[in-house]
């Protein structure tokens, strides 16, 4: 193969990449206003802190929220200079509960063959992260095929696609400004 010609298929494999990033669902009007609402919820609602986190150290490692059950507990009795208590009102609206930023349904993958099963007009992948080297970009490739976006690919996956050594290369290549 010819340097010109890799030079090609490099540019269309960059293109390719490109639309696969930007790519956004188009969504009915009343979720996308659901989606940027949930964004705004995300936002306001509080880091949740179990009791006694900012005390002891093994409890606050453990990063997880447990209710609190005491009887004289100060946050399940939601008196003031505590932290809040998870409440049902935070939780987010059904019609955009569970789904990606960009719109889609997150959907992790194990190998290439669990691309047959996705809808790309309704779905994303996810790598999962057991997922070796060689098959991620065996995975990635197929999405790129087939038009998926794949919601957790690297620069280091996109220097392997496009034969680049550096990120800021496979920045020119694709486009992209600092911060994308």
């Amino acid at each position: 193969m010819s340097a010109q010609q890799q030079q090609t298929q490099q540019q269309e494999l960059a293109s390719k990449l490109r639309n696969i990033l930007k790519m956004k669902r188009e969504l009915p009007k009343e979720q996308a206003r659901l989606l940027k609402l949930r964004m705004l919820m995300e936002r306001r609602e509080p880091r949740w802190m179990r009791m006694d986190e900012w005390r002891f150290w093994r409890i606050a490692r453990q990063e997880r929220w447990r209710r609190p059950k005491g009887l004289d507990n100060k946050i399940r009795h939601q008196i003031k200079g505590y932290p809040p208590l998870v409440k049902i009102g935070y939780r987010q609206p059904k019609a955009v509960r569970g789904l990606h930023p960009s719109g889609f349904e997150p959907v992790r993958v194990f190998r290439p063959e669990d691309l047959d099963k996705i809808d790309p007009s309704k779905q994303a992948i996810i790598i999962a992260s057991t997922v070796s080297k060689r098959k991620r970009l065996e995975i990635i490739k197929k999405a790129l095929e087939k038009g998926i976006k794949v919601l957790n690919i690297t620069y280091r996956d996109m220097m392997e696609l496009l034969n680049v050594t550096s990120e800021e290369e496979v920045k020119k290549l694709l486009g992209l400004q600092y911060g994308e």
